[in-house]
């Protein structure tokens, strides 16, 4: 099996051209990969999910899902000062932070946690911490945000 590989996955398009996000993955079967690491941006895909490239903008298709969450973490100020007690805030639900930037965070928290328990957990840092917003990466369609996807059934 070849080894981890760089790939480009589409998050939205702007002024009609495709916005990427850079993510690691490894190839399963060909033309399917599994995503190493929850993206920070990207909708509809969470760590360990196996995918498909569909189109040369980045679009994917998920072919088997991995049981995690995708959790997206974003600050109007810089997340250094509190990165570490939000981690260990997740890491008691089995997660694990997967990426960071300036304002923002991804964290991937398998779905066996319960949706109660890790909404908590983000509902209370939110209120804790003004400025900050949560939300599911996987969770909902990406096409209107709101209509469940409903893999965890």
């Amino acid at each position: 099996m070849a080894s981890e590989q760089h790939l480009l996955l589409l998050i939205e398009y702007r002024d009609d051209r495709p916005l990427r996000e850079p993510v690691h993955a490894e190839p399963v079967h060909p033309g399917v990969f599994r995503l190493r690491h929850t993206p920070g941006f990207v909708q509809g895909i969470a760590a360990g999910d196996e995918f498909r490239l569909v189109g040369e903008d980045g679009a994917f298709e998920v072919t088997r899902r991995g049981g995690n969450l995708a959790v997206q973490v974003f600050s109007d100020e810089p997340v250094a000062p509190l990165r570490v007690e939000l981690t260990e805030r997740v890491a008691r639900l089995g997660g694990t932070l997967d990426g960071a930037i300036e304002r923002g965070l991804a964290f991937t928290v398998p779905v066996s946690a319960g949706f109660p328990a890790v909404e908590a957990v983000f509902r209370v840092w939110v209120a804790e911490h003004p400025g900050w917003e949560w939300s599911f990466g996987n969770v909902y369609d990406p096409a209107d945000g709101v209509t469940p996807l409903g893999w965890w059934a």
